[in-house]
């Protein structure tokens, strides 16, 4: 990961310990605008970097 908040890289750490179905779950949330404790102190802006970084993670594992 580079030039990322360390907010963000905090809250992608944590939910990428939980595993995929949970990080899946998680990009889920954050495209419906729902709160999760991993996430919930970042702003807007913040919250859509997450998703688009857990997004390419997981495009990662699914091109396997």
């Amino acid at each position: 990961m580079t030039d990322l908040e360390p907010e963000i890289e905090t809250a992608i750490d944590a939910i990428c310990l939980l595993g995929c179905d949970v990080v899946s779950a998680y990009i889920s949330a954050l495209q419906n605008g729902e709160t999760r404790p991993q996430y919930q102190a970042l702003d807007a802006a913040q919250r859509n970097r997450l998703l688009r970084e857990l997004q390419s993670i997981m495009d990662v594992y699914e091109n396997r």
